[in-house]
């Protein structure tokens, strides 16, 4: 039996459902500009269409992605012009100028697993160049630089809402020129709601771990339907009821801490460009580097806790044999956990698990 079980996704604890309403909300949900989906891709989409993107024109985009924001842009009838990132995964303006040509609108910037890219740098280099900032904060939502909210330099932010809080669903589209038409109204949600509140209880019980394990089927991880773009429509009605009950600025501060806390313990095993908690992160995911990606995988799940096994697979249309950085990336990173409701002693198991499983010849 399990200790609990423990996921990268953050559950919804029961007793949220019962706090009243906050009378503020973090950016964007704060602005009459943000538009509100179930998913980042369908937000995506309508974001393009909104900046006036038009078919066949171009956006620069990270050869490490997860592949629905390509498949997205792919929908809007967009072309993909793939770039290798840097050690840090942050664009190399050299190679950036390279690849851009006559039909180049739009770069499209990724904040990965929660730590800010620098923005302003991009935004300048943007301006220089006549084309249209696009910050993918889908793992990065409550991030800040200088002080200021990740996506505010933006000509089109998306943010995954559910990344940080245990909603059903729910994705954010800010535009600074104007409001996107609102999407089609989406059902209660009931039951992802319920998923997540048992969640909570079972990162919390041995008993109902082992009972959740059991009935739990393990399904192989099919690419084409994680890409698929599937019929746009707003966020649940559970997931607009408990968002307006758990969204706080004050939740990057908590993971930043859990962060801490396993980087104290797999720091020799933690991916370079992420080697630090960053001021103003807001960490997705707390990622180590391994050849022994699936031992560790495997380890980790006769334990209780699901880790990510990180965008594995590219979109088909990457020339993959053309980006050996961005496939090293995909051979070897691992997401865990480090949400807000884990406690010290899950951050404990988490650490000592990958420790045994990486050092285990």
């Amino acid at each position: 039996m399990p200790d609990a079980r423990l996921s990268p996704w953050p559950p919804l604890p029961p007793q949220a459902l019962g706090r009243r309403r906050r009378r503020s909300l973090p950016f964007p949900l704060d602005d009459e500009r943000c538009s509100l989906y179930a998913l980042g891709r369908h937000a995506l989409h309508a974001g393009v269409v909104g900046l006036e993107l038009r078919p066949g024109d171009e956006v620069l985009v990270p050869a490490y992605h997860h592949g629905s924001e390509v498949q997205a842009l792919t929908e809007a009838g967009l072309v993909c012009v793939f770039y290798e990132a840097t050690d840090d995964l942050a664009p190399a303006e050299d190679a950036l100028l390279q690849l851009a040509g006559s039909r180049t609108r739009a770069l499209l910037l990724v904040h990965y697993l929660g730590f800010p890219q620098d923005s302003a740098r991009w935004r300048v280099f943007c301006d220089e160049h006549g084309l249209l900032l696009i910050e993918d904060a889908a793992q990065s939502w409550l991030a800040g630089v200088d002080g200021r909210p990740v996506g505010t330099t933006a000509d089109l932010a998306l943010f995954c809402l559910y990344k940080t809080y245990g909603l059903p669903d729910g994705a954010a589209a800010w535009l600074p020129r104007a409001r996107l038409t609102p999407p089609p109204e989406a059902g209660l949600g009931a039951t992802p709601l319920v998923r997540r509140t048992a969640a909570w209880l079972m990162a919390r019980s041995g008993l109902l771990a082992g009972a959740g394990t059991r009935l739990e089927r393990d399904e192989e991880y099919d690419a084409d339907a994680d890409f698929e773009f599937g019929t746009p429509s707003a966020p649940a009605r559970t997931s607009l009821y408990a968002l307006a009950r758990v969204a706080d600025a004050g939740t990057a501060a908590l993971r930043r801490a859990n962060y801490a806390l396993l980087l104290e313990a797999l720091a020799p095993f933690v991916l370079p460009a992420f080697a630090g908690p960053r001021p103003g992160a807001s960490p997705f995911a707390f990622p180590i580097q391994t050849d022994r990606k699936a031992h560790v995988l495997a380890a980790l799940s006769r334990r209780g806790i699901r880790a990510l096994d990180f965008w594995s697979v590219p979109h088909p249309s990457l020339p993959a044999d053309r980006f050996p950085r961005a496939a090293a990336l995909r051979r070897t990173v691992i997401g865990l956990p480090v949400h807000q409701e884990l406690r010290r002693r899950d951050l404990g198991l988490i650490a000592a698990v990958v420790e045994e499983a990486v050092r285990d010849v």
